[in-house]
């Protein structure tokens, strides 16, 4: 058999022109539909300003695109094998060469079954050596087609770069974009910072916005703070120019929770901020008193909502003071002194054990101060009054039937002692004034009632022994009573009656001065005392 090798040169030649056309024909129609999908998402995302979820979805539907597109035009490309049979029996049709291609190639086969005469199968296989070497095998395949395809993808790719060298800021930033990355494109208005006045946005009070823009750039006449909250809930409030020309600022009145807010000033947005909003730390306060142990089973404490309005005076009292978030510093002013709280354990407690409020002795204003970790106070600090009930003196009174005495009598002292929480003692202080002379004697005290029970009221009769003071008619003795209070480890208050002077005279004197009392000279001696005491007896 006859060489056959520049047929098969020629018919691989067609076969790797073949598979180089379907592959670039694909490929340019991928590249082509991948262009011109990217710029159609250049100017959406320009005209729309997309934020991430939005671009995420459109890139994820473009990838979905892109891959059908793939298996459309390349996977087929790439799965085809053509065979040699096949593309010579295309050669012949190009070239009206009827079958002698093939049959050459089928005779020439030494692995192939052959039949009919081998004469007949030498004579093609000749005929078919001389004529390929004259055949243009790439004749009549599709060039155009090719070409055409390639075109347009290169145009494409012009495209994207023409745009890309046109708009290069805004082609660079898109790129950016397309990694998700928070870049704004361009803009005649340029927003440099949108910012709060206050430290912190707090719950119930305002909030100041100031938005920046670059005052190189077109600066317009107002703005737009848009408040994102709930639910979707939008509001509107205008940006008006702030004290800086390149400032725009609003307040919102009242902060109730939790937002977002973006601005649009000219033709620039500014992406959605949020703003954390704060609590105001809310301050219990406890004034614990300690009141004098002899008072205890007496006086009650006057107190509201943990803090003491009313005390009695050498009390001590300790304020302890709580709040619901972490504290950075708490101060105290307890009249002209300021204290700075410490914290102790779980609350915030005086640094020293002796203040003003131990042993307190007089009313008190007082004002607490507190600041939280965030910097944050109270609208207004925590005041409030310490009233001081003082332990009263004792009272006593006292009164007589009669003021002419014999010289061995007892006269009887009607008396009636009171106190706010008990009396310790009551006692008798006697002056005797003789005749004669011009100096009392010295005075003699005798106790008259002691008693561990303290009664808050003592009223009772004592007689006053004369006998043993040696008395003659002229002489005159002073009695007054004292009534010592009780007041527990401290020393009591001593406090006189009005004296009572008894006169000594003779029998008929006295008689004579006797025949005047009637029977109801012990409810008149009543009505002395009472008005003595004044109206309103203290228990």
């Amino acid at each position: 058999m006859a060489n056959l090798s520049p047929l098969h040169r020629g018919i691989k030649r067609v076969r790797r022109f073949r598979s180089v056309a379907r592959l670039g024909s694909g490929f340019a129609q991928w590249i082509t539909a991948a262009g011109w999908l990217l710029l159609i998402t250049f100017g959406l995302d320009w005209l729309t300003k997309m934020d991430s979820v939005e671009r995420i979805v459109l890139l994820a539907l473009e990838a979905i695109v892109l891959v059908w597109l793939f298996k459309k035009h390349l996977l087929p490309a790439l799965a085809v094998r053509e065979n040699l049979i096949g593309l010579a029996a295309q050669i012949e049709m190009h070239h009206d060469v009827h079958s002698d291609l093939v049959a050459a190639l089928q005779f020439n086969d030494s692995a192939a079954s052959q039949y009919g005469s081998d004469e007949l199968r030498g004579r093609v296989v000749e005929d078919t050596v001389k004529l390929s070497a004259n055949i243009d095998y790439l004749f009549g395949f599709s060039r155009p087609e090719l070409w055409k395809s390639l075109l347009r993808g290169v145009a494409t790719v012009g495209i994207v770069i023409a745009v890309a060298c046109y708009v290069p800021d805004y082609f660079n930033i898109f790129l950016k974009r397309l990694t998700l990355q928070q870049e704004a494109y361009p803009t005649k208005t340029v927003i440099l910072s949108l910012e709060t006045v206050e430290a912190n946005a707090v719950v119930g009070r305002p909030v100041t916005f100031v938005v920046r823009v670059d005052n190189s750039k077109v600066v317009p006449q107002a703005g737009i703070l848009t408040i994102h909250g709930k639910n979707d809930a939008e509001s509107e409030l205008a940006l008006l120019p702030g004290s800086n020309p390149s400032e725009f600022t609003v307040t919102l009145p009242r902060v109730i929770d939790e937002f977002e807010v973006s601005a649009t000033i000219g033709d620039d947005v500014h992406p959605r901020t949020k703003i954390n909003i704060l609590q105001v730390p809310r301050v219990e306060l406890a004034m614990n008193a300690e009141i004098p142990q002899y008072a205890v089973e007496s006086f009650n404490v006057k107190s509201t909502g943990g803090r003491i309005q009313s005390v009695l005076a050498g009390s001590n009292v300790t304020p302890s003071l709580t709040a619901s978030k972490p504290l950075q510093s708490a101060t105290m002013l307890l009249g002209e002194e300021e204290f700075e709280l410490v914290k102790k354990e779980n609350a915030w407690v005086m640094p020293i054990d002796d203040h003003p409020l131990i042993g307190v002795e007089s009313t008190t204003k007082y004002q607490i101060s507190v600041i939280d970790t965030d910097g944050i106070s109270p609208d207004r600090p925590i005041t409030g009054i310490l009233q001081v009930r003082p332990d009263q003196n004792p009272r006593i009174a006292a009164a007589t039937v009669i003021n002419l005495v014999l010289s061995g009598a007892a006269p009887r002292i009607k008396f009636r002692a009171i106190d706010d929480f008990g009396i310790d003692a009551v006692t008798a202080d006697i002056t005797i004034t003789r005749v004669g002379m011009d100096t009392s004697d010295d005075t003699i005290t005798k106790m008259i009632n002691e008693s561990d029970a303290h009664a808050k009221l003592v009223d009772d009769i004592v007689p006053i022994d004369l006998a043993e003071f040696d008395l003659n008619i002229g002489d005159t003795v002073l009695v007054t009573l004292q009534v010592t209070d009780y007041r527990g480890q401290q020393e009591g208050i001593t406090i006189p009656s009005d004296p009572i002077e008894f006169t000594v005279t003779s029998r008929a004197n006295f008689l004579a001065a006797m025949r005047d009392i009637d029977s109801e000279t012990d409810d008149k001696l009543d009505q002395i005392i009472k008005a003595q005491l004044g109206v309103g007896e203290r228990q």
